[in-house]
């Protein structure tokens, strides 16, 4: 990153810096309703919690370990960290349940809005193994820019929730619910990111993880109330509530 933002203050051009606001917005977003009243919380939902906020700070740490040239300390954490990416994938699925199962789910019909987050967070969980599994293989390779921008990615596609959080907090007169607040976290990443491959592809470094996520912000935009309305979607929530 450092190469490709030459034009930014010297702070700015480190990649820890970046993960670091990332994780400041997760955890000031997911304050009201997660951290501030965390004792009334399942512990499902908690450990969820935790371990997305963790990884999100892991990516503080293991860019930054890199920074000091400490690869040593980052190629143990990085092996540690695998045990963090299962609880926090295990334990997203089971609060994918959670939310189908809510205000009786499965006897009043499950609501069109938890459908469609079924749908953007199920795929998502399955694109955040995808690419931390490419990042495994790239710093095998010795393919550090690639296996950073991968680990940037994972890094990336939490924020989804903390954005739609961001919008109905902090502007509830133009984002008063969640479905609004889906749309505009979604839109929020596809600028972010169209910012990214823009910048990369200025400086002829492009890469495919950014375009990647892009791709998939924009898929995420166009298919999700058309595939949340579909028969054979809402019987696969019904089948996966039940699981």
């Amino acid at each position: 990153m450092t190469k490709s933002l030459r034009f930014l203050p010297n702070w700015l051009q480190q990649w820890w810096v970046w993960f670091a606001a990332i994780f400041v917005l997760t955890f000031i977003s997911f304050w009201p309703s997660f951290f501030s009243a965390i004792v009334n919380i399942e512990t499902h939902i908690i450990i969820h919690g935790i371990s997305a906020i963790s990884w999100m700070l892991l990516a503080v740490v293991q860019a930054w370990l890199i920074k000091s040239k400490w690869r040593k300390h980052h190629r143990t954490i990085g092996y540690v960290s695998l045990v963090l990416a299962v609880i926090l994938v295990l334990s997203g699925l089971q609060v994918l349940q959670t939310m189908l199962l809510k205000d009786n789910g499965l006897e009043n019909g499950i609501p069109l809005l938890a459908i469609k987050f079924l749908y953007i967070d199920i795929t998502a969980l399955l694109l955040f193994c995808v690419f931390l599994w490419f990042a495994i293989k790239a710093a095998r390779r010795r393919d550090f820019s690639l296996h950073m921008r991968l680990m940037a990615c994972t890094a990336i596609i939490p924020l989804e929730a903390a954005l739609e959080r961001t919008y109905i907090y902090g502007t509830p007169s133009l984002v008063p619910n969640f479905d609004v607040a889906l749309y505009a976290s979604v839109i929020t990443l596809i600028v972010l990111m169209g910012v990214l491959v823009g910048i990369e592809r200025w400086n002829k470094r492009s890469r495919w993880p950014y375009t990647v996520l892009l791709a998939y912000f924009v898929l995420m935009l166009l298919t999700t109330d058309i595939i949340a309305q579909t028969e054979w979607f809402n019987s696969f929530a019904i089948f996966y509530a039940k699981l």
